[in-house]
């Protein structure tokens, strides 16, 4: 029987994550859920997520969802001492993550030449809106304006046509995806070399956005400048007496069920319905007519009546109701984590790397500045320094003395 790693393949290796919001810290997390020590170097006053979103005890969602079991470290990079103690961190790391603007690292001593230069092992990771060169590449970019960019507002638009961004974060969330996996191919590559050299990685929100719609791409140069069709028909979400359904027919066997569950057994033998391409051509009556009797009966019944039939079908339902579902349970899909602003409640929802061994805990988020002192004595940073650093306002003002290690 198939299973997931056990073993924290990158337990070991340090990483400093200098990245704000959501893809380099999603990068960080994920390398942290396999086992890296994985320090987040934060400015004084935080990472910008810690301050957007549903907050509880200082502690946004996004900031919770991204940086669990990391370790932060508060300092002002704006000043010399500050950047020098993340030059010691950087001198050290394996793995360095930043979503600066392009140049801004550089400025800091902290690019990946000068980076690599005192660690050539250092495998250096850039996050940026639209790359580091090119006539784009100053321009800030966020989620949002990643999707608007590369068109895929438009590809999730709403049926009247307006353009949507696709959630939750597609644009941060692929970037992180993207780039954790190509941080495991450099370690492997690392591994590989007789010299045991890093790599400088260059990432970017309009790439990761353009990988995700290829087949799209593709398709519109096939199109031209006719209208998009479906890749099937049916194919969707469909409204039922209570609710919605999803509902698709990814084969003929399928469409025959579909026919048959929906009391249209006549359309078996159309031929304008006798193969998926045929059919889109007639997209617009079927569509029709399935809306029509897909309103008679509830979401639960018609998902039973079309899974009995092999077809594929599910009830549309929220997110929350992941918590409950026995599937997940099953799977110990959800890992709990403790709360920050009342820990004698209800663990929030942790949901285990996938890939990874689901019972592997990982603690929660740090507060901002939880671990500067732990993070500093491991550099041999004595109290007297760290105090002197303190009043520099060097140092933000250090977190809660308790690990979430």
């Amino acid at each position: 029987m198939a299973s997931a790693c056990t073993h924290l393949a990158y337990a070991g290796l340090r990483v400093l994550d200098l990245s704000q919001g959501i893809a380099g810290p999603y990068c960080g997390q994920i390398l942290r859920q396999l086992g890296a020590d994985v320090v987040k170097a934060e400015p004084l006053d935080g990472d910008w997520s810690r301050r957007i979103g549903l907050a509880r005890d200082g502690m946004t969602a996004i900031t919770m969802a991204f940086n669990r079991g990391k370790r932060s470290l508060a300092c002002d990079a704006r000043q010399p001492e500050g950047r020098a103690l993340l030059a010691l961190l950087a001198a050290r790391a394996d793995i360095l993550i930043q979503s600066f603007r392009p140049g801004v690292a550089q400025r800091m001593g902290l690019g990946p030449a000068e980076v690599r230069a005192a660690n050539p092992s250092a495998i250096y990771v850039s996050i940026s809106g639209f790359g580091q060169s090119g006539p784009d590449a100053q321009r800030p970019g966020t989620d949002a304006i990643a999707q608007a960019v590369s068109g895929m507002a438009v590809t999730n638009r709403a049926p009247d046509g307006t353009p949507a961004t696709a959630k939750p974060y597609i644009a941060d969330v692929s970037c992180g995806l993207y780039a954790a996996n190509a941080v495991g191919a450099a370690l492997f590559a690392r591994e590989r070399s007789p010299e045991g050299l890093g790599t400088h990685l260059d990432l970017s929100l309009l790439a990761c956005m353009a990988a995700l719609q290829n087949p799209l791409l593709i398709e519109h140069v096939w199109r031209g400048d006719a209208p998009a069709t479906a890749a099937t028909v049916p194919q969707g979400l469909y409204a039922t007496a209570d609710g919605h359904i999803a509902l698709a027919a990814m084969s003929d066997a399928m469409f025959a069920a579909i026919s048959e569950v929906i009391g249209r057994p006549a359309w078996r033998s159309d031929p304008r319905m006798a193969t998926a391409a045929s059919r889109l051509a007639v997209a617009g009556e079927i569509d029709a007519a399935l809306k029509a009797v897909l309103l008679t009966q509830t979401s639960a019944q018609w998902v039973a009546a079309f899974m009995a039939r092999d077809v594929l079908a599910s009830e549309v339902r929220h997110a929350t109701q992941l918590l409950d579902d026995a599937q997940v349970r099953h799977l110990g899909l959800l890992q709990p984590m403790a709360r920050t602003d009342d820990p004698t409640l209800a663990p929030l929802p942790g949901v285990a790397l996938p890939g990874v061994d689901a019972m592997h805990d990982v603690p929660r988020a740090p507060r901002l500045g939880e671990h500067t002192q732990e993070i500093l004595r491991e550099l041999r940073f004595d109290d007297a320094r760290i105090a002197t650093l303190m009043q520099a306002g060097v140092l933000g003002p250090l977190g809660s003395s308790h690990s979430s290690h």
